[in-house]
């Protein structure tokens, strides 16, 4: 292979996936492993260009290179980020799932329902979308996990049962003279009980991305790790905990969790109603 074709595709790639790894957040390791494979591909293809034109100059030459490396880079990013990979959950009784791949940010122990706000980016998003009558629950934990590019979107049920509220929120943003109010994101949050708990999971998409797509409806029964929504390029997902008798968090900052795989939390069969509503709370919980 000529060098004056395989040191510029190599080096145009290299810089090209180092620049997306400083906005996507891609590994070391990941994006130096696809620059080598995409510069060596579009080494082999203008080679082989370069065969039928002996002619082509050093500038055509480089434009076709930075074409071929940007269309091979958005092709291998779109299939890494649309798989959709089966998923056999762990057959536990007790136990929630993490709903999303991805690295937990924060786990918060909330005292009230005023307390349920998401942080993404240092950016703080409302989520009193979950506080209608389906949550009866004044505090409990909230877990963030922060999804990158490469992780898997496809979002999973945390346990099995009945989804009893699945709701959608456009989102908004604040006017420019208003720099500390909150954005309302796009999010969407599903409420699922099964009988002993309820668990909350929302949503939330990028700012400049709104495309939370839903896989289950209100009523609608769900097995534990089932699909339930997917949310394009990079999110965030949180997941509500009301405050049960002996929950144990499993899971703290830093750690990287799989949707439908790796358990967040462990319970017993009760729910402690001190920091129950008694008002909304519709029907009897088993100590």
């Amino acid at each position: 292979m000529d060098l004056q074709i395989f040191i510029p595709s190599i080096v145009l790639a290299l810089v090209f996936m180092w620049m997306q790894s400083l906005y996507w957040e891609i590994r070391y390791r990941v994006w130096i492993t696809a620059a080598l494979l995409i510069g060596l591909s579009t080494a082999a293809v203008v080679s082989w260009i370069s065969s039928w034109a002996p002619s082509l100059g050093l500038v055509p030459q480089l434009l076709i290179e930075c074409g071929l490396i940007g269309v091979m880079a958005v092709a291998v990013l779109l299939i890494w980020f649309f798989r959709d990979p089966e998923r056999v959950p762990p057959e536990k009784d007790g136990v929630i799932l993490s709903p999303a791949d991805g690295k937990i940010i924060y786990v918060k122990e909330v005292e009230d329902e005023n307390h349920f706000v998401s942080i993404k980016a240092g950016t703080r998003y409302s989520l009193e979308e979950l506080f209608e009558a389906q949550w009866p629950f004044r505090g409990g934990y909230l877990i963030g996990i922060e999804m990158n590019v490469l992780d898997v979107h496809v979002n999973r049920a945390p346990i099995g049962g009945r989804v009893v509220l699945r709701k959608s929120i456009k989102g908004g943003f604040p006017g420019l003279g208003k720099p500390n109010a909150e954005i309302r994101s796009q999010r969407a949050a599903t409420i699922i009980e099964d009988g002993n708990i309820l668990v909350g999971v929302v949503q939330i998409a990028s700012r400049f991305v709104r495309g939370i797509v839903p896989y289950v409806k209100e009523d609608q029964h769900v097995t534990i790790g089932q699909r339930i929504g997917m949310i394009r390029f990079g999110s965030q997902v949180d997941i509500a905990i009301p405050d049960l008798v002996d929950c144990e968090i499993a899971v703290k900052p830093g750690e990287t969790v799989r949707a439908g795989l790796t358990v967040i939390a462990r319970y017993g069969q009760g729910i402690s109603l001190i920091h129950a509503k008694p008002e909304l709370l519709t029907q009897e919980v088993k100590k």
